[in-house]
């Protein structure tokens, strides 16, 4: 299932309080930074199930967000997400929905960015570990990309600029 190594499952260095509701959103989030090639200007975030349930307490919003500024998982400025997406004019919205019908996990995120002119669909589980799995990009569906490393993110992205070339 993704999964290289015992550390895998302990989970990376990050910014609490939970590899599933934070290190692993943070990786969605930063799917679509890279994806993007920067920050976003707008960000439609939708929260499914457990994700929609808990979000705040468990700090996912702000995983979420640390990601699409290109924070890392053990980047303490993640706390601190919000500010930090109003000083680089991040508008953003989160929609609250009960369960996803394109992916059957319950902390799945669908985030639609926009930068500039440049659109883009990005849906991402993190299924524990700090792991994530991408399974949309744009109308690219049923995905399986693992993300839990930085060098896993630049195959995707590579991937897909290879796919869309």
């Amino acid at each position: 299932m993704g999964y290289n190594s015992c550390f895998d499952i302990i989970g990376p260095i990050m910014v609490g309080p939970s590899s599933s509701h934070t290190a692993g959103a943070v990786w969605i989030g930063r799917a679509a930074y890279e994806l993007l090639g920067g920050v976003p200007d707008h960000a439609e975030i939708k929260l499914f199930d457990s994700f929609a349930e808990t979000y705040q307490g468990h700090g996912t919003d702000k995983a979420i967000l640390g990601g699409l500024l290109g924070f890392d998982t053990e980047d303490t400025r993640i706390k601190h997400a919000y500010d930090f997406a109003s000083d680089a004019n991040l508008n953003c919205e989160f929609v609250l929905e009960e369960n996803c019908k394109e992916f059957d996990h319950p902390n799945v995120a669908i985030l639609t960015v926009q930068l500039g002119t440049q659109k883009m669909v990005i849906g991402g589980a993190s299924v524990g570990g700090g792991l994530a799995k991408i399974f949309r990009i744009n109308d690219y569906k049923n995905l399986d990309m693992s993300v839990s490393t930085f060098d896993d993110l630049k195959k995707i992205v590579r991937r897909i600029a290879e796919e869309v070339a």
